[in-house]
């Protein structure tokens, strides 16, 4: 560990936020156009005020459920799982989080992988799966995969929601990405 790390000026992993000192050595423009529109906004004030006349969209955000069926979820409008339905990532195993997720009564359910959620992932599903050719039914889930999706509610709002599974590249994972370096 380097004398930076220990003195907070740079972080000691890749997946951990970027300090400021990290931002300028990565990119010195980027990182000074980027503090001068968070100042920008700063001084601006508030630029968006929700409609009086509308009802507000209740979001719930899960993960990590690995196998389990919660029985117990908020109540909303739109509900994001997060990663980590299951430990195996076996078709049958993600099929029952799936068929979990609607069954509940949210309006809208986004589904984003995360590493043990290896069937979406062709290059990590199990033999068995990939020999028996066994799919996964969504159902009423969306699923996302480094893409967008614009949601419409109920009370006349829209929400557009962006999933994407990757992670950075350390030792073989499911949805592994090698970090950009620019």
């Amino acid at each position: 560990m380097g004398l930076l790390v220990k003195l907070g000026l740079r972080r000691s992993m890749i997946w951990e936020r970027p300090t400021i000192l990290d931002e300028i050595l990565d990119s010195p423009l980027q990182a000074v156009v980027w503090r001068l529109y968070l100042l920008f906004l700063w001084l601006r004030g508030t630029p968006v005020r929700p409609p009086r006349n509308r009802q507000p969209v209740k979001v719930v955000c899960m993960s990590d459920t690995h196998d389990a069926i919660p029985t117990s979820v908020p109540d909303g409008d739109l509900l994001i799982f997060a990663g980590d339905s299951t430990n195996d990532g076996s078709a049958a195993s993600i099929q029952a989080q799936i068929d979990w997720l609607d069954s509940l009564p949210h309006q809208h359910k986004v589904f984003v992988c995360g590493n043990h959620d290896s069937w979406f992932d062709i290059n990590a599903r199990s033999e068995v799966d990939t020999l028996s050719h066994k799919s996964v039914a969504l159902k009423s889930v969306h699923y996302l995969q480094r893409k967008s999706i614009t949601l419409a509610f109920k009370c006349g709002r829209r929400l557009n929601v962006y999933g994407a599974p990757d992670l950075p590249k350390c030792g073989p994972s499911t949805f592994a990405v090698k970090p950009n370096k620019e």
